[in-house]
């Protein structure tokens, strides 16, 4: 094995793929626990004032759909916990797109606008596409496959003789700070290679049939409150005691998807209904959905590992970040080394 060849490889890649990564890495570490998150900085537009009665999903709706003048609601997350708002993706017939929260109790619209006007959403669309469409789909795709090529030759470069492993990872305190941050940078790399293989395969699961897929924009729909309302009491009646996670709207179509704890935290039951003439286009359960992203998702979220398995992604999430800072910096500092000395002015 060439360690020489494995050491340029590694650099190169972390070099073209720092930034990428290091914004990769953040967002990452905000959608740990996007709910909560989103409540706690921005508890104004994401927090519901329960002064009022309960309104109807229907109403949602309607009051959502006057909050920009040509645009219509194409998707309504529910509140995912107590005190959480609904939250509607609006769109227009140009392909734009706006976000509006509206307070479950009342019916009051908290806050709407463009994207950057919820930072916890912002930090989705970047994580999951750049804000660039299907081109920004493609580039996650490839910085993913960057990040396995890095540890696969950082481990290559760094794996010690039989026997070794524990002075290879050791870190000497007493050593000059650059060859302290050199050690800490290999040390906790190391230490996270496996972390960080699982995270860029189960992203890539997630990637790759999205490419693959063509899917379309949903279309808006003129239906009344009361419209939408009866048809998703149609649909809940396929799933009676399923709560409602989310709902699209495409046409005269209701695309109603209901939580599934009992198959996994991400996982959905998905109806199919009608709205001019409500009936039942398919239902199926969560364990039938051949959707693999109900598979992946949960693995590459940490739903999948109980208790301990969102702070352990976060603490990755929050390494890989130090990783591609620390990495930067040893590279400016080498860089910085081999330069020449300015020569001295004889006398």
């Amino acid at each position: 094995m060439n360690r020489a060849l494995m050491l340029r490889l590694h650099r190169t890649i972390g070099l073209a793929v720092a930034a990428l990564l290091l914004v990769q890495a953040l967002s990452g570490a905000m959608l740990v626990y996007r709910g909560p998150l989103a409540r706690l900085i921005d508890p104004v537009a994401m927090t519901s004032g329960k002064a009022g009665p309960a309104v109807s999903v229907g109403e949602v709706i309607m009051t959502a759909n006057r909050t920009t003048a040509g645009y219509a609601v194409t998707r309504l997350f529910a509140p995912d916990a107590d005190g959480a708002t609904y939250f509607a993706q609006m769109g227009n017939r140009d392909g734009a797109v706006r976000y509006a929260s509206v307070d479950p109790a009342g019916g009051a619209v908290l806050r709407s606008g463009n994207v950057l006007a919820f930072p916890v959403e912002a930090a989705l669309q970047i994580h999951y596409r750049l804000m660039a469409g299907t081109v920004g789909i493609a580039v996650i795709g490839l910085n993913g496959l960057a990040l396995l090529a890095m540890v696969a030759s950082g481990l290559a470069y760094w794996w010690p003789k039989r026997g070794k492993m524990g002075k290879a990872l050791a870190i000497r305190w007493t050593l000059s700070p650059k060859l302290v941050l050199r050690q800490c940078h290999r040390t906790a790399a190391v230490l996270l290679s496996a972390f960080l293989l699982f995270m860029a395969t189960t992203g890539l699961l997630l990637v790759v049939p999205e490419l693959l897929s063509k899917g379309a924009a949903n279309a808006p729909s003129a239906a009344s409150a009361a419209t939408i309302d009866r048809s998703l009491m149609l649909a809940q009646s396929a799933f009676p005691d399923a709560t409602l996670r989310d709902l699209r709207i495409d046409g005269d179509r209701l695309i109603v998807n209901f939580n599934a704890p009992e198959h996994n935290a991400r996982a959905i039951h998905r109806v199919i209904v009608t709205l001019a003439q409500p009936r039942i286009v398919s239902a199926m359960r969560a364990q039938n959905n051949p959707a693999s992203w109900m598979t992946v998702l949960p693995l590459h979220a940490g739903d999948a590992f109980g208790p301990i398995g969102q702070p352990l992604l976060l603490i990755t999430a929050l390494a890989l970040a130090a990783l591609c800072v620390s990495g930067l910096v040893m590279w400016w500092q080498a860089r910085r080394a081999r330069r020449p000395a300015p020569a001295r002015k004889s006398v």
